[in-house]
């Protein structure tokens, strides 16, 4: 367990450091749902000054609202109210076809549908097969059981093309889904963690050139390959124990298979209110933490003489109700910073979030940094494995709001699927303009052919 009771604070020299308490914002924001949650059960575990408080209700995991009984109420109404409005706008519709409401309610969703609903988004039509043959091979661990070789030689394809899609789904995924082995897995982890700034100088290559010596606990011998010490092996290792599971679906248990029922659950759900969009950061409805009233009372007695405590007892309450308090106001910073790049994606995105893909606009982290001011690695952080609820409901990454690319392809599929004439990759690069969409000729025609579209002289 992390020790987070110390404050934040510069060394003597002239280079700052970040403080034990700005590391521990930055371990927190990275954090997952289930794994805040795993880290605040182990914080009220280990700190006697911060409680937990007791709802008598149980809560909706989709919006974090209190559930009655099994039902959620709030979303039963507002899953009602869609698919009203839908059959409203619907033509066609036979008379005995009656609206029947227990369809409007969320259907569970598979991580194979899921991540095959991203993989056909994400990647041009002919490759479709290929990731959905990939999705089949997985085992209920999330690893690829069928060799590379032999997908390529039963899908008729090259391996290069096989091995491209099974990138993407790796990078879709879960981390560690797809990998052939325990090494690969972890590798894949290491990568990812390494994107949002949470790394080990040296974990990368101890994992890649000396997996057989780090499973026989060969510290020395990779100490000495490496040109290291033997406690930066340790801190290594103590980084791998502590950031990275050895199979992708581990957790959970068989509810984690890619063909076993498993939810998505978005960190920031965006209601559609009519005239402006609504976002809520759903974890602030998960639990409720605070400052033990019987800690706070006796600090403040003891500071003030009302009660005299010895020596041993100031420093435990001095050290337990720093603790809690840093743990509290890194729970609110985490959960401000998520809303406010909810807020800015919101401003940035709207005609996305009302109309559809097609009007996804070009965006970067680095851009959503500077508008609510913060570094860049922090946005990264804040978006890492976590999830947004769309007003349809959809539930996407944080990741896809950043996919610029995306927008720009299914623009280039539009103008193609409508032209009269054969439009040349120069007369595309105007209409994207037009669009708001600035990129080179040569952009568009790579993104062209990974489209599976000719060029103009050949449609």
């Amino acid at each position: 367990m992390m020790d987070m009771s110390m404050g934040m604070g510069l060394l003597p020299s002239q280079q700052m450091r970040a403080s034990p308490a700005l590391i521990a914002l930055n371990n927190m924001l990275v954090l997952s749902n289930l794994e805040l949650q795993q880290l605040v059960s182990q914080e009220i575990e280990d700190n006697p000054a911060l409680e937990q408080l007791d709802s008598d209700d149980s809560l909706c995991m989709r919006c974090g609202r209190p559930m009655s009984g099994a039902t959620c109420i709030y979303c039963l109404h507002e899953d009602l109210r869609l698919a009203e409005a839908e059959r409203d706008d619907s033509s066609g519709v036979p008379a005995d076809d009656e609206f029947d409401p227990l369809l409007a309610i969320a259907a569970p969703v598979t991580l194979q549908e899921s991540l095959q609903r991203d993989l056909h988004v994400s990647l041009p039509n002919e490759d479709h097969g290929i990731a959905d043959y990939l999705l089949g091979s997985l085992n209920d661990q999330g690893f690829l059981e069928d060799e590379i070789e032999i997908i390529a030689d039963i899908l008729k394809t090259d391996i290069a093309r096989i091995e491209r899609v099974l990138h993407k789904l790796q990078e879709l995924g879960p981390p560690g889904v797809g990998a052939r082995n325990v090494q690969e897995c972890l590798l894949i982890q290491i990568d990812r963690y390494e994107r949002i700034g949470v790394s080990n100088p040296y974990i990368q290559r101890i994992v890649a050139e000396h997996w057989l010596d780090l499973g026989e606990h060969r510290y020395g011998a990779i100490a000495q390959a490496l040109g290291i010490s033997y406690d930066d092996v340790v801190a290594a290792r103590d980084f791998m124990r502590q950031h990275l599971r050895p199979f992708p679906l581990e957790r959970g248990s068989e509810n984690n298979s890619p063909s076993d029922t498993t939810f998505l659950i978005p960190d920031v759900v965006i209601r559609d209110e009519g005239d402006h969009l609504e976002i809520e950061v759903v974890e602030s409805r998960r639990f409720y933490l605070r400052l033990s009233p019987i800690y706070q009372d006796l600090t403040q007695a003891v500071t003030v003489g009302q009660e005299q405590v010895s020596t041993e007892e100031r420093e435990h309450l001095r050290t337990f109700v720093s603790r809690a308090r840093l743990f509290l106001t890194n729970i609110r910073q985490r959960r401000e910073t998520i809303r406010r790049i909810a807020e800015y994606l919101i401003e940035r995105q709207e005609a996305y979030l009302r109309y559809g893909v097609r009007h996804l606009e070009a965006l970067t982290r680095a851009e959503v940094a500077n508008a609510i001011g913060v570094h860049e690695s922090t946005v990264s952080r804040a978006t890492a494995n976590k999830y947004v609820q769309l007003p349809s409901k959809q539930i996407v990454p944080f990741s896809h709001f950043f996919t610029a690319s995306l927008s720009i392809k299914d623009v280039i599929q539009e103008l193609v699927s409508n032209e009269k004439l054969p439009l040349t990759d120069q007369e595309i690069v105007e209409h994207l303009h037009e669009r708001g969409h600035d990129v080179a000729r040569r952009t568009v025609a790579k993104y062209r052919a990974q489209l599976g579209i000719l060029p103009s002289t050949l449609r």
